[in-house]
């Protein structure tokens, strides 16, 4: 056995000196942590996909059953007036292979026919939150 004059007397402030330095690089890391990496943020999309090809098809003539087929439901059906429909599309995915960003407004006549239908492209603008967690305290 050891006595106490055989331990070193640096020991103990080796030790403080280890624990003091971990918690140091600890706490720099935590602080830093947030800072040194951009978070992910999910791509947003919005809509049924429209296509050229499917936009191609739309013509004069066709009934709400064949659009729905070549659209899919839409996105803006007025209840009170069931022969106007609008879709809209969008994605904020940098890696998508759509570019069609568009807002389709369709007008069925009494036999809910198409009639006319306008295409107008959309700008979509995301506005930029850099605060906190989204919260806007920093």
């Amino acid at each position: 056995m050891l006595s106490q004059a055989q331990v070193p007397a640096n020991k103990p402030s080796r030790i403080k000196k280890l624990i003091l330095t971990g918690l140091l690089f600890s706490t720099i890391g935590a602080l830093n942590g947030c800072s040194a990496f951009k978070p992910y943020e999910a791509p947003i999309t919005q809509g049924n996909v429209m296509t050229e090809e499917s936009l191609d098809l739309i013509q004069e003539g066709l009934n709400q059953i064949q659009v729905r087929k070549l659209l899919g439901p839409p996105i803006g059906q007025n209840t009170f007036n069931p022969y106007h429909w609008e879709y809209l599309f969008y994605t904020t995915d940098p890696k998508s292979e759509l570019t069609v960003k568009k807002h389709l407004v369709l007008q069925f006549d009494k036999n809910f026919y198409l009639t006319k239908w306008e295409s107008h492209p959309i700008k979509v603008q995301m506005k930029k939150d850099d605060s906190f967690l989204g919260l806007g305290w920093f």
